[in-house]
Parts: C-alpha cells; sequence; structure tokens
C-alpha cells in the first residue's frame, strides 16, 4: 500500500547549490514521513481502540519493528548525512578510518537520546541561523544533519527501550573493499505490529 509520494527537490542555479538542495531535500523528506505517519505516531504513545471480531474494545500501541531500505536511503530516513562523514554507520559510532580495522567491531552503539538531542540543538541552530560554527561541529560529531527524524517520534524508537537505530533492516558492513565499502540493495519497506491491551 503506497503510504506518500516524496517529491523530487531539483537543484536550482545558486551559490552553494548541491548543499542547499540536500538540506532542502532533508526537510522534505522528514515533513512527507511526519505527516504520513503522525497519526500513526500518536496511537504509538496513546493507543488506538480496535474492535474483535466479537466486537470486544481493544487499546493497541503500534510499535515499527522492522524496516529496510538501501543505506542512502536509510541513512535520509536517519537524518544522517549522505557523504557518510567521520561515522559511517548509523547502528554505532565507528570511525570512518577504523572500518575494516579490528576497531570496528568493539565500537559503541549509538546513543539514540545523545544523538537526538544533537539533532534538535544542530536544528534550533539552523532554523534561527545562529551559531554556525556550532552547527558544523554538531554535524561532525555523528555525521548527522540539522532535522529531527520523523520516525524518532515514535514510542519504543526514543523511548525506552531506545531502538532507533536498531530497526534497520540492512546496513553498511564494516568491510572495506577495493577502495570502496562493499554495499547491498534491499527494497524499502516497513513492518509494524500492536501490542495490544483489554480496556
Amino acid at each position: 500500500m503506497t503510504v506518500a509520494y516524496v517529491p523530487v527537490v531539483k537543484k536550482f542555479n545558486e551559490s552553494a547549490a548541491d548543499e542547499r538542495a540536500n538540506l532542502r531535500r532533508s526537510a522534505v523528506l522528514q515533513r512527507v514521513l511526519y505527516m504520513a505517519f503522525r497519526s500513526v505516531i500518536n496511537a504509538s504513545h496513546s493507543g488506538v481502540t480496535v474492535y474483535t471480531k466479537d466486537g470486544t474494545p481493544l487499546t493497541a500501541f503500534p510499535r515499527l519493528l522492522l524496516y529496510i531500505a538501501d543505506q542512502p536511503e536509510e541513512r535520509a530516513v536517519l537524518a544522517l548525512k549522505q557523504d557518510m562523514g567521520h561515522h559511517p554507520c548509523s547502528h554505532c559510532d565507528v570511525r570512518l578510518e577504523d572500518c575494516g580495522t579490528a576497531r570496528a567491531v568493539n565500537a559503541n552503539e549509538r546513543q539514540v537520546l545523545r544523538t537526538l538531542r544533537r539533532h534538535s540543538e544542530a536544528t534550533r541552530h539552523r532554523h534561527f541561523s545562529r551559531q554556525s560554527a556550532r552547527l558544523l561541529e554538531l554535524e561532525a560529531e555523528d555525521s548527522l544533519t540539522s532535522f529531527m527524524p520523523a520516525i524518532a517520534g515514535m514510542a519504543g524508537l526514543s523511548t525506552g527501550p531506545n531502538l532507533l537505530y536498531r530497526t534497520i533492516g540492512f546496513d553498511m558492513l564494516h568491510l572495506r573493499g577495493v577502495g570502496h565499502f562493499f554495499l547491498m540493495s534491499i527494497v524499502w519497506r516497513s513492518v509494524a505490529c500492536c501490542s495490544v491491551s483489554s480496556f
């Protein structure tokens, strides 16, 4: 079932055209995701009434358990930089220079709340056009963009058990090939499940 279409955002003839186009694309994507899933995001926190075949009312709390995407699309959904930056993995904080080495195996997992706090601060700096040096620093620390990821609003992703970076079906492998990373192409899909309790 098609939920929403993301419009094509083209590059204009302007200064820093590539960067501005990337910012517009990020903004449009996060807004489309929010508009498409805003009711289920709300229901994931407050619940929604569903009825069984015999008419018994139940309260369901939708959860996003898994989504699968190509690596660039996955990073776009999580509002992470497409050019990989210093931290190319969406799951952990491995540094670019450590990919393909023994240090990559012991990299710490991404901290959901810390990363989202940095997203929030960077978003405020971009929105109010202030502290550009701090904005660049925040974006570099976690290879993030200055937009809040819309799916972070889903219960369970940015609230306990903080699964925002674990719901990804595929990510870049911590291997390095002949000057490039091995990537796998997987079609985007999303799976939702409900935890149900009776009234």
